[in-house]
């Protein structure tokens, strides 16, 4: 789980930047921005909107959030990061779950 939050907050310090930069045009990405501006949990809500457009750009569409192919202006590179720390983060917070599961019931 540390580890998983350090990679966050190192890829949240170096890319945030350029991410938001290649979504300017979405209204989602500036409006999370202004709200939550810097710091660790800002960066870090700010990463989750970012991940929105990856994960739903549809539906992101639909409600006017961001441009039609917004979700393309990210390199492929980054979508891969992004989804491996979603993915790791999913997989911690499950065997966390777990874990729990066969403590409480042992």
């Amino acid at each position: 789980m540390w580890s998983n939050l350090i990679m966050l907050m190192c890829f949240t310090s170096k890319k945030i930047d350029l991410l938001e930069k290649r979504l300017s045009g979405c209204r989602c990405i500036s409006d999370t921005k202004a709200l939550w501006q810097g710091g660790i949990f800002g960066r870090h809500m700010r990463l989750n909107m970012v991940f929105m457009v990856i994960y739903m750009p549809g539906v992101m569409y639909r409600k006017g959030h961001i441009t039609k192919d917004a979700h393309l202006n990210i390199p492929r590179r980054l979508k891969w990061w992004i989804w491996s720390l979603y993915g790791w983060l999913m997989a911690n917070v499950s065997a966390m779950a777990a874990l729990y599961y066969f403590i409480k019931t042992s």
